[in-house]
């Protein structure tokens, strides 16, 4: 079944799956997350929700490793650019309060931004598909990020590069800017400050008691301390401006009042059915192909199922949320620490769903994978290496670290924790087994050595 609007339309008008996670196992859980997470290092949060019944919620690891601090499921973190789902979610209310449309463009809330300002709509925005240029790079973590402004026009304006990578519509590109003009354009739309719509409209609405939008310097309770690698060592995660991060990332919350935000988006207390389905419906680019990003969301097929999806990854704080609207299932990971080599939360989060859903994962053998491990040659130049472990298989580029690939079919999988995919086939003119490696709408072929 492929992934459609139509799709979406008829699981939000039916009663959702009759899939039964009595095979959830806690301590299949329990296995991932201690090979993972050490007692004495930085923690990690799981928690997992079906049809308002709460499945497994577990903290792991420390919330302070200095003062011995235990995690616990109470505790906060900044979920990164896991924001952006509570921005575009604002900008789909305003829309349906005849605030604003997605039609209207850039240069109308913010005139002379950028050359493509008139072009750039509001839909580019939410869709990462404007071509402007994100500001947020290994510099700017290491100098501008420190930096204080007064308004989120300043920071606009301050970082402001009229770069324009493509035209708007024409690909998508994850960028930052996005969505720090997006919580521009709502206190434009709304006569309110960012923080005091999300407060009003989202937080208060779902009774999110424990979810912030901070000023700086505020103190959040229960916020677990952040942390980064450096030089191989766990230190504390580098000071930044949460001023420059809204709209884009700094919301702060537990994963208690998480779900409560997926119970509100299911049950309409936040858009429409008919505006989430849009938002979790891949946008559709200037030449007809579909990304793998809606408005806030990723919309992706998983393990046979309709899965929406996002992560973020910020000054010490990693979060990773994925729900399945078919069966009315949640899940969540969040961790304190930044960095993907101490703790990876999206590889975390798949290999919880795939346990739940093994049954949707292809039997495969050692004789068939042998088939496609090699060296292949790729069209644009570069070269990839498959090879495997076990019933695992791995690719890896020129000079980069290996990924680990999980099965869809056997003959299609996808990079466990990004929403890139792999195909294998036999050429029926040659008999060489060949490679399509694709991100959206990119892909290139190849073949074996």
């Amino acid at each position: 079944m492929k992934f459609t609007f139509k799709t979406l339309f008829v699981i939000f008008f039916t009663f959702y799956g009759i899939y039964g996670f009595s095979q959830v196992k806690n301590e299949q859980i329990d296995s991932i997350l201690n090979n993972t997470v050490k007692s004495d290092g930085p923690g990690a949060i799981i928690f997992i929700k079906q049809k308002g019944k709460v499945l497994y919620q577990k903290a792991f690891g420390k919330a302070n490793i200095e003062n011995k601090v235990d995690m616990s499921t109470k505790n906060a973190f900044n979920i990164g650019s896991v924001s952006k789902e509570f921005t575009a979610m604002s900008v789909l209310q305003l829309l349906e309060k005849g605030k604003l449309s997605l039609e209207d463009n850039v240069n109308s809330y913010l005139p002379n931004y950028s050359k493509n300002g008139d072009k750039i709509k509001i839909k580019h925005l939410l869709s990462h598909t404007s071509g402007l240029k994100s500001h947020t790079d290994t510099i700017w973590a290491n100098t501008d990020a420190r930096k204080y402004f007064d308004s989120s026009k300043d920071v606009l304006n301050y970082f402001k590069n009229d770069i324009v990578q493509f035209e708007a519509g024409e690909n998508h590109e994850y960028c930052n800017m996005n969505f720090n003009l997006l919580a521009y354009i709502i206190e434009k739309a709304s006569g309110m400050e960012y923080t005091d719509y999300v407060n009003e409209n989202i937080f208060r609405p779902l009774g999110m008691t424990n979810s912030y939008i901070p000023s700086e310097g505020q103190l959040i309770p229960n916020l677990a301390t952040g942390y980064e690698l450096k030089n191989n060592e766990i230190v504390y995660a580098r000071y930044h401006s949460i001023n420059q991060t809204r709209g884009s990332s700094s919301i702060h919350t537990t994963v208690e009042d998480l779900s409560k935000w997926y119970e509100g988006l299911m049950n309409s207390k936040v858009i429409s059915r008919e505006n989430l389905i849009k938002a979790w419906t891949p946008f559709t680019l200037n030449n007809g192909e579909k990304s793998t990003y809606g408005y806030g969301f990723y919309s992706d097929r998983k393990f046979n199922k309709t899965s929406i999806f996002h992560n973020g990854f910020i000054f010490g704080y990693s979060t990773s949320d994925m729900y399945f609207p078919e069966d009315d299932l949640l899940i969540l990971v969040v961790s304190n620490i930044s960095d993907i080599n101490v703790i990876n939360t999206n590889t975390i989060i798949f290999d919880i769903a795939s346990s739940i859903y093994k049954s949707e994962i292809p039997k495969l053998t050692t004789v068939l994978l042998d088939t496609y491990v090699g060296t292949y040659l790729i069209e644009k130049g570069f070269k990839v290496k498959i090879f495997r472990k076990g019933l695992v298989l791995f690719n890896e580029f020129d000079g980069q670290s290996a990924v680990e690939l999980a099965a869809e079919t056997k003959t299609k999988f996808r990079v466990k924790d990004f929403p890139a995919k792999v195909e294998f086939y036999q050429s029926s003119e040659d008999g060489r087994m060949r490679i399509i490696l694709s991100n959206g709408r990119e892909k290139y072929e190849g073949i074996k050595e």
